[in-house]
């Protein structure tokens, strides 16, 4: 569990690296860092300093930028000798449990080599069937985030959400500032290459080198790899969309999975040709999505979706009521059901051909956001018809306030919303879940964890439930008597 990793292993320092992987004679002039960026990344390092005083310090921490300069020189006498490949090493094994009837292990090594600017000694980490055929041939690489590592896995998507489908996940070190080194505590590592940055070094070319090599030396962990992925979260998305940029994650992935990001607009990459594959990207109410925005471009390749009411890291609701964990009942509004869901879309769109759900955006009206009587932004598709929000705002259960850590006000009771009962409430949002699963925004085991929650703790709302019995919501249990 992530929360296990984050209790006894704590922070780490921080390393970037950013020459952005690139085809030969090609260099695109990529997006400057904005106000946001920055913001985003300074409040997650204070974040990770709220968390110091309850987790063991394993290295100093530093508070990263994006680089100026994210395209390093090419040096042909820097090339590799003949003869000389990335490699993985020979990893060490550790048992992961069993998922769906799936047993996995996880595999720590260290992959070394070369990109086009320099050397490099990173760890990897991979989880995979102990059987490699019982894996569904899809290997999903996320580049660590430089607080949380590979939150993707451990926090919004899940092990096992991803293991008992049979996924094979796949993390590697990309940058020295951090936790983007994946594991700070394996001896020798460096990245030579990419660029400099707040005393560290940033190489994203080291995550589509490694993502190759998984075909070829690492064969014997991940089986027969048909589909390659790439995921990452707010730091950890701007590789990402720098590597879809420069061309470099062309031929390389099938699928791109950037999740409250900004600043980037791949849509033009798709247009331009420099990504031959998928994106579907799933943003918080609280990211800048100016340049996100479905504009009809690539409809074929390109989705974008935006949650109401939801803030840039939510409360993940796993965490262990003893970790003093930053935004546990913050807010109950999330994007993670959503991004679970466009995730499968995604991943069937590039088995099958089937296309997600239309993209959806924030209703606006000359540049503001479009808000309903009790104050919460309201969703549309590209189209711009209105679409079903989460089932509690789209009640008016309170007003959701967005934000890097959400809240929420106004909370409102069940006589107040005009229901004359619990039971007429508990009806009417199990008819708002309806509708948000039959839009295809989440999947049905979180719709039915969600109606659940609803009847926790009659005549309560899920909202009133959150905020007053927090342990019970959590643990989906029901309240005593006594309790309500």
């Amino acid at each position: 569990m992530f929360w296990q990793w984050f209790r006894y292993s704590g922070p780490v320092t921080l390393q970037w690296r950013s020459q952005s992987d690139r085809p030969a004679g090609h260099s695109h002039p990529l997006p400057q860092p904005g106000r946001f960026r920055r913001r985003r990344l300074g409040l997650w390092a204070l974040l990770l300093a709220a968390l110091m005083p309850v987790l063991p310090a394993t290295g100093a921490q530093a508070v990263p930028r994006h680089p100026q300069v994210l395209v390093a020189p090419h040096d042909d006498a820097d090339s590799l000798p003949d003869g000389t490949e990335d490699r993985l090493s020979s990893p060490t094994t550790t048992p992961l449990g069993s998922f769906g009837g799936i047993r996995y292990v996880q595999y720590d090594g260290v992959f070394e080599g070369r990109t086009s600017t320099g050397r490099f000694r990173v760890p990897y980490r991979i989880s995979a069937p102990a059987e490699p055929r019982r894996s569904n041939g899809t290997v999903l690489v996320e580049p660590p985030h430089f607080v949380v590592g590979l939150g993707t896995l451990n926090v919004y998507l899940g092990r096992d959400f991803l293991f008992r489908r049979g996924f094979v996940h796949a993390g590697v070190g990309w940058s020295t500032l951090g936790n983007r080194i994946l594991d700070p505590s394996v001896p020798g590592t460096f990245i030579e290459g990419g660029i400099e940055e707040d005393g560290g070094r940033v190489d994203d070319e080291i995550i589509t080198d490694f993502a190759k090599a998984l075909f070829s030396g690492g064969r014997s962990m991940v089986g027969k790899v048909s589909r390659t992925y790439v995921t990452g979260f707010s730091d950890s998305s701007y590789p990402i969309l720098r590597l879809v940029h420069a061309g470099a994650a062309a031929g390389v992935f099938d699928l791109a999975v950037p999740i409250t990001t900004e600043g980037f607009d791949p849509q033009a990459d798709l247009a331009a040709g420099r990504f031959d594959g998928k994106i579907v990207i799933v943003n918080s109410e609280a990211d800048d999505s100016t340049n996100l925005t479905d504009r009809g471009a690539a409809l074929n390749r390109y989705r974008f979706y935006v949650v109401a009411g939801s803030p840039h890291i939510p409360d993940p609701l796993d965490a262990p009521l003893d970790l003093p964990f930053p935004v546990r009942q913050t807010t109950p509004a999330s994007f993670v059901p959503a991004l679970r869901a466009h995730f499968l879309q995604g991943h069937d769109w590039v088995r099958k051909g089937s296309p997600p759900p239309t993209s959806t955006q924030l209703r606006t009206q000359n540049g503001t956001v479009v808000r309903d009587a009790i104050g919460n932004a309201i969703t549309e598709d590209r189209t711009g018809r209105r679409v079903p929000r989460l089932p509690f705002v789209e009640l008016g259960e309170a007003r959701y306030i967005s934000g890097f850590v959400g809240s929420y006000d106004n909370v409102r009771t069940v006589q107040q919303l005009g229901f004359s009962s619990h039971e007429a409430y508990a009806k009417a949002f199990a008819a708002e879940v309806r509708d948000y699963q039959k839009a295809r925004y989440i999947l049905p085991e979180d719709a039915a964890d969600m109606r659940r929650r609803a009847q926790l703790c009659p005549p309560l709302t899920f909202t009133e439930t959150y905020r007053d019995h927090y342990t019970e919501f959590v643990a989906i249990q029901p309240c005593t008597a006594a309790a309500r």
